[in-house]
Parts: structure tokens; C-alpha cells; sequence
């Protein structure tokens, strides 16, 4: 009896052996991060697998709308989320391990267009609805440009790429990653002008003493190289349906 005792009490000690971190992404998508019908693609998907086959711990990804997060945790329906500080649910509860990486909010242009500075922002551009962007660039909308809004980042694109704004702004890696899908040069587009970046954590719950132990040991040694994934990832689920005049 004692010796299975002891066999029992061994086994829950060693950290993560019985748990799974169960990282939550929002079922909206979130390209190249994490997308698919089950959330299994994806430069966070690929960096989560990694851990999971080192650190010998079962991972998954948990679609969730944002609105529901917090609800998830409180049920014990998930652990973990990729998030900024600002945007990570039950701050007060969450450990951050990282930053895994840095959003970063590129500024693209029409070619022949090649802004030095915000100050040279005239025209038009693409924006999402509802997203706040940096004071540099909300200052020049309505004064020196005109403000035209999608819903998502597929129908920014959309409209960028049928030449209905001038300007667009994108996260860096999701612009490349659709372009790729599309068979475009992402170069053309491209400028130096940065709206807005961020560091990424990823954020386990306080509780989950084992999990954060792993994930701090796991990234303390480990570069999310976004640069070597993005050729390699997957298609979407659902395909990018852009097709952009010639």
C-alpha cells in the first residue's frame, strides 16, 4: 500500500506529467498565428507543439471568442492565452512567460508610393472597424486622410489590393503570409513606417505551478523564428479569396 502511495506521489510531482496546457485563440483567426477550422495551424500552434513534444506535456489549441475567455478560465475549460498585456484576460490571475514575439503594425503603400513619415500620408487608407490605431496616424484621418473601414483583414486587403485606398495597415506577418497565398510580391507594398508594435506573452493561469515551471525552462532557450515558419505554413481551412487586378 505504501509503495503505491509512493509510486502516486511520485507521479504527480514530476512537473506537468499529468496536465495539458490549453491555450485558447480566438475562432476568428488570427493569420499566420493560429487559424484553421481547429486552430491546428499556425506559427503559435507550431511553437506550442514544440514545447509539448520537449517538455513531454499534452498541448492544444481551445477556438474561443475573446468575449468568452474569461468565462473559459473561471471553467476550467482552458489555461493559457497568447496576449499582449493589455489584451490578456484575468491579468490580476495570469502568469506572462515571455514575450514570445512582437506584433508589429506595418504601414503598406500603393507602389510609387513610399511615405518617410506619418507626415507624408495623404490619400486614402484601409482601416479595420472598431480598431483603435496610435495617435500618429488618428491625428491624419479625416485632415489629411480619408478613412475607409472592413471588417476584417481578408476585406482590407481586399480593397487595398483592387487600388480603393492608397495606404493600408496590417500586421507585417499577416500581409506576407496572404500575399503569399496569392501569389503577390509583399515587397512592393511594403514601407519603414511601423504604426504600432507590441510584445506577445504567452499568459498560463497562477495556478498551474507545474505548466508555468515547464514554459519558463522551454522559453528560456527557445527563438520563435517567424521568418524560417511562414514559407512553410500551411494553407487556411478556409482559402483567401482575393483576386487583385492586374
Amino acid at each position: 500500500m505504501r509503495v503505491g502511495l509512493l509510486i502516486i506521489a511520485l507521479f504527480w510531482a514530476v512537473p506537468g506529467s499529468s496536465q495539458t496546457l490549453q491555450v485558447m485563440g480566438s475562432d476568428e483567426g488570427f493569420l499566420p498565428f493560429y487559424y484553421g477550422d481547429n486552430l491546428n495551424k499556425g506559427i503559435l500552434v507550431e511553437v506550442i507543439n514544440d514545447f509539448g513534444l520537449e517538455a513531454g506535456i499534452a498541448v492544444a489549441f481551445r477556438p474561443m471568442p475573446r468575449n468568452r475567455q474569461v468565462w473559459a478560465l473561471e471553467e476550467g475549460r482552458a489555461n493559457a492565452v497568447f496576449a499582449t498585456p493589455k489584451w490578456m484576460p484575468q491579468p490580476d490571475r495570469m502568469h506572462r512567460v515571455g514575450p514570445v514575439l512582437t506584433w508589429r503594425d506595418r504601414v503598406f503603400a500603393q507602389p510609387g508610393r513610399q511615405p518617410v513619415s506619418f507626415d507624408d500620408l495623404r490619400g486614402s487608407i484601409c482601416l479595420r472597424r472598431w480598431f483603435v490605431y496610435s495617435d500618429q496616424l488618428e491625428r491624419r484621418i479625416g485632415n489629411k486622410l480619408k478613412r475607409h473601414d472592413a471588417y476584417n483583414a481578408q476585406q482590407m486587403l481586399n480593397m487595398f489590393l483592387h487600388k480603393r485606398c492608397d495606404y493600408v495597415v496590417m500586421n507585417e506577418l499577416e500581409f506576407r503570409f496572404m500575399a503569399r497565398l496569392l501569389d503577390i510580391d509583399s515587397h512592393r507594398y511594403s514601407t519603414d513606417l511601423i504604426d504600432a508594435e507590441w510584445p506577445v506573452y504567452l499568459g498560463i493561469l497562477e495556478t498551474e505551478s507545474a505548466l508555468i515551471e515547464a514554459a519558463e525552462a522551454f522559453f528560456a532557450n527557445y527563438t520563435v523564428d517567424a521568418e524560417a515558419m511562414l514559407p512553410n505554413l500551411p494553407p487556411p481551412d478556409r482559402p483567401v479569396s482575393i483576386q487583385p487586378e492586374p
